[in-house]
Formats: structure tokens, C-alpha cells, sequence
């Protein structure tokens, strides 16, 4: 399963200066949105606890920092005149209240506040943990929490942490090999975990999962977070099995499928009539590179005369692969500016070695993203293609992922781009040359066939007019 991230630097380290040729852009899904809401559901208890340490405020006492090494031991409970007294101070409290018209204990407050910087904070909410919480904490669950915490609170929709195991399978799909099912997945604008392809081949293709199908439940959990968590529960050893339901339509359809060594490929092509030459691209990881190059060979040696690069539902993927391909399309010249937070531009250029002199098309839709828009914004500048499809999705900023020392991993933003002409594309996309779009009821069935594809019917007339 590929959940379409990229553009990783897994050796980079924080403090080290991003190398903008070694970042990847993490296009983890172009409509993966976390959305991060916290449910407060306050449950106040009447009953008071007498104990040694009795504050007449009603506050715990404040630990010493520090005490996870070597702290107290949590006080114990006092019985016999404690109980009395504590439930003479509960009545006593119940009575103000009901005066009030407010029945709430707030337990913990005190009078005045003392500012904490961020660590201090921390430090101490985890001394009142190890002196007052009743059960054994997970500290590796909590550490994940808290770096999950941390990068929510950027703001940054585009933000991940990855645990050890969570990071190692993305470097397994970067590397373009992993053990799998062979889907590639989104978040889609209702929040669910949609299909957007399955590889011809394929282990979710013999078990008929189909383009489009919306992943309800894996392995038994049917509360799924987000795409990562997915691609964790289906991602395995080879040989075994995961268990699936998909919805379609109305129906929920249950699907065991085997796990396989999934060898991507990323690049399929033929010779049309009128030899035009088709390539469809589905994402932009290292190994499209030889794949792409091997496909313009190979049609060149046909006899094309004319190309149709196809990244309808391109998620996006590395930045150096993008940046290769660009270089093998496009004229000498700009290829992409890149911005970081302190306003700080590289430029990214293609030399003249290689270019294509013939007439071409690419195809777009809303799920070509990021990496898809760097690649069809510079086409489209330089004028050598007309884009035909739908506007883009409108991801102009890059992702950069870090290897944290502990083996584990994240993700946030850190440039924006611009094509060659100094356009923002960020929230606004590409716009295609000729507007065209698939009729809903295409999908029906689960699968596009060429003639019901317009898009593709558009771009082969358009070319077959162009080479008369």
C-alpha cells in the first residue's frame, strides 16, 4: 500500500541545514487533512479524599521537580477522622454551591498564576503524574503523544510524526520495494480512505478491490486515524494475509488479500494511433526516474512523433525525481524557484542536454498534486504542452522529513515553490488549456475504459490535429 509520501531526507538531522537537492516533498495524500479537535468532557467529582498533605485551598501539593529520579513515594490515604472531616467540608462546599446555583468542585486551582516556559511545563505536569496517578504510564506511547502533540500544534495540516515503525515503512516504499497489497490511497474530502489506483498485478487487484472504493475497516479496526495508520495495518510480511471492507456504492464488501513483495511500477506506456506516444506517471518516487527515461526511449525508437504524459491522480512524491524528469522534458533554463521561512531562494534549472521537440500533451485532474503541479506548472510556463483536464489541486509548499535520533520521524512544511514565471500555485493549482471532465457515471463500475476516459479522447484528437 502506498500512502504517496516523498521528498525525504531520512539521514537529516535537526540543526543540520536542509540541502534543498536532498529534501524530499512529503505528499503524504494532497487531501490528507488532519483535522485536530480535543473533546473536553469535564467530569467533576463530589467526594473528597482526606489525606496528609490537605491543602484548605483543595490544591494537591505541587512535587518537587524533578522527582521522577528518585521522588517520594505517593502519599497515602488517611482514614477514620479524615473521612469525617472531609465529608463535613463537602457539605459545607455543596451548600455555597447550591447558594451559587453552580455544583462543580475545581480541584487544582490556586489563587495567582506563575508563567512556565514550555519545559518547565512539561516537567511540571509529568511530576504531578509520577507522584499522583494510579496506574503505570506507557512512556513510550506518551513520548509518541507528546511529539504528536508538539507538531499539531504548529498549525501545519501537512505535519507528521512517525513512530521507529511507521518511519521504516516509508523508507520502504521510498525505496520503491516493500511488502504490501499494491494500492494507492487518499484522504478524501469527506475524511475517508479512498482508492485512487490499484497496480496492475497486484494482490488488491486479484482479490477485486477496485479504483474508487472506500477502505472502512483493516485487520479487524474499523476506527482508522488517517492514511499512515492505514498503510501500518496493512503493510506485513510476505505470505500472510490482511483482512479488508471496502464500501462501494451502498455495499460493504469483505476482502482478505495476501501480502506481496509490491515492486512499483510507476511508469506504464504504449504507442497510440497515429503514433502518439502515451506515459502515465502515478507518482514521482526515485525509481520513475529510470522507468520515465526507459519509456521515451523505448517510444522514440517506435517512431513518435507526438506524447502524451499523463498525471491524472499523481499525488506527487520526491522532489529530486521531479526535478530529473523536468530536466529531461524541458528546455534549457528555470525549472522552479524554491522559498524557505526566512526568504531565503534556489533556484532549480534544467540544462540542454535533453528536451522534447514534439508536440505534447499532459493530462491533469484535482488529484494531480504538489510534485505533479512543480512538474506541469514549468511545462505550462514554457509553453512546449497543452494541459488538458481539470485544475490541480493546488500544493505549492514542500514537506521536509527529518530522522530523528531514536530512529522515529517527522514531517512539516518548510518552502514554498514557484514555477519558472514566478507563479504561486499554492490553494489556486494549474489551470488545463482546455477544460475537460469525466462524467460521474463513468466510475460506476469501478473502472474507467478508454473510451468512456474524454480526457485521454481530447488529448489523442487534439495531437492527431496538431500532426496533420
Amino acid at each position: 500500500m502506498n500512502n504517496n509520501n516523498g521528498n525525504i531526507n531520512p539521514n537529516m538531522q535537526p540543526g543540520n541545514t536542509p540541502n534543498n537537492n536532498s529534501n524530499y516533498n512529503a505528499n503524504y495524500n494532497p487531501n490528507y487533512n488532519q483535522n485536530y479537535s480535543q473533546n473536553y468532557n469535564q467530569n467533576y467529582n463530589y467526594g473528597y479524599n482526606y489525606n496528609q498533605n490537605y491543602d484548605p485551598n483543595n490544591n494537591p501539593n505541587v512535587p518537587p521537580q524533578g522527582s521522577r529520579n528518585g521522588s517520594p513515594k505517593k502519599p497515602k490515604s488517611r482514614f477514620g477522622i479524615g473521612i469525617l472531616v472531609g465529608v463535613l467540608i463537602t457539605i459545607a462546599a455543596l451548600l455555597v454551591a447550591a447558594v451559587l446555583g453552580v455544583f462543580v468542585f475545581f480541584n487544582g486551582m490556586k489563587k495567582g498564576t506563575t508563567d512556565l516556559n514550555y519545559q518547565e511545563k512539561l516537567d511540571t505536569i509529568q511530576s504531578y503524574l509520577d507522584m499522583y496517578f494510579l496506574w503505570d504510564i506507557d512512556e513510550e506511547a506518551m513520548e509518541d503523544s507528546l511529539a504528536e502533540g508538539l507538531l499539531a500544534g504548529t498549525g501545519d495540516k501537512y505535519a507528521q510524526y512517525y513512530s521507529k515503525k511507521e518511519f521504516d515503512n516509508l523508507m520502504e516504499e521510498i525505496s520503491g520495494s516493500y511488502g504490501g497489497i499494491g494500492v494507492s490511497i487518499i484522504e478524501n474530502d469527506d475524511g475517508m480512505i479512498e482508492v485512487v489506483q490499484v497496480f496492475e498485478g497486484s494482490p488488491a487487484e486479484a482479490a477485486g478491490i477496485q479504483a474508487k472504493d472506500i477502505i472502512i475497516e483493516a485487520d479487524g479496526i474499523t476506527e482508522i486515524r488517517d492514511v499512515d495508520h492505514l498503510v501500518e495495518l496493512v503493510r506485513g510480511e510476505p505470505g500472510t494475509t490482511v483482512d479488508l471492507v471496502v464500501k462501494r456504492d451502498d455495499k460493504e464488501i469483505p476482502v482478505t488479500v495476501e501480502r506481496q513483495i509490491i515492486e512499483m511500477e510507476l511508469i506504464t506506456y504504449e504507442m497510440l494511433e497515429d503514433h502518439i506516444g502515451y506515459i502515465r506517471l502515478s507518482e514521482f518516487e526515485t525509481i520513475a526516474i529510470e522507468q520515465f527515461n526507459q519509456a521515451l526511449d523505448d517510444l522514440e525508437s517506435q517512431g513518435m512523433t507526438s506524447l502524451i504524459i499523463d498525471i491524472r491522480d499523481n499525488p506527487g512524491g520526491d522532489y529530486d525525481t521531479v526535478i530529473a524528469l523536468a530536466d529531461r522534458v524541458l528546455p534549457e533554463g528555470k525549472i522552479t524557484t524554491v522559498i524557505d521561512k526566512n526568504g531565503t531562494s534556489s533556484v532549480e534549472t534544467s540544462d540542454e542536454e535533453h528536451q522534447i521537440n514534439i508536440p505534447m500533451v499532459v493530462l491533469i485532474n484535482g488529484n494531480s498534486a504538489s510534485a505533479s503541479e512543480l512538474f506541469s506548472g514549468a511545462i505550462k510556463d514554457y509553453g512546449i504542452a497543452t494541459m488538458i483536464g481539470e485544475t490541480t489541486f493546488g500544493k505549492g509548499i514542500i514537506q521536509s522529513i527529518y530522522r530523528l535520533p531514536d530512529g522515529s520521524g517527522m514531517k512539516f512544511t518548510t518552502q514554498e515553490y514557484l514555477t519558472p514565471n514566478g507563479n504561486h500555485i499554492h490553494e489556486i493549482g494549474v489551470s488545463p488549456d482546455i477544460e475537460v471532465a469525466i462524467p460521474e457515471e463513468a466510475y460506476e463500475d469501478g473502472v474507467v475504459t478508454r473510451e468512456e476516459d474524454v480526457q485521454l479522447q481530447t488529448a489523442i484528437d487534439f495531437l492527431k490535429d496538431k500532426t496533420k
